[in-house]
């Protein structure tokens, strides 16, 4: 069943095709050799993620948690926009990248503590 809802004659070809699609991944799917041709076309298709990239988000008990500092300071910096954050309704939602991002940005090192100081 073809769940594409499109008016008029245009529509009907495209239904027929999401159809014919339909059929012939499910026809792909039932062989070992389909399922992996389907694989590399998907991964051409598809846009990579990069090896450990999650690309769920996290509240902010978890973030808090990465971070190392208390649930309260985190929601003060992610109001004053100095951390990165996805607002949902009441609750406040996190990139796992970005709290990595945010903590090496505040990194200190003896090289960053130079190139910050001006001294060599």
């Amino acid at each position: 069943m073809c769940r594409i809802k499109c008016p008029g004659i245009a529509g009907a070809a495209v239904s027929a095709l999401a159809e014919e699609l339909r059929s012939a991944v499910v026809a792909a799917l039932k062989s070992p050799e389909g399922r992996e041709a389907l694989r590399e076309v998907l991964a051409e298709l598809l846009p990579a993620q990069p090896p450990g990239e999650d690309k769920r988000l996290v509240g902010v008990g978890v973030a808090a948690e990465r971070l190392g500092l208390g649930q309260s300071t985190v929601r003060k910096l992610a109001g004053r926009c100095e951390l990165p954050s996805v607002p949902i309704g009441r609750r406040l939602l996190f990139r796992p990248a970005d709290l990595d991002a945010y903590a090496e940005a505040r990194r200190r090192s003896p090289e960053r503590v130079r190139e910050l100081t001006g001294k060599a």
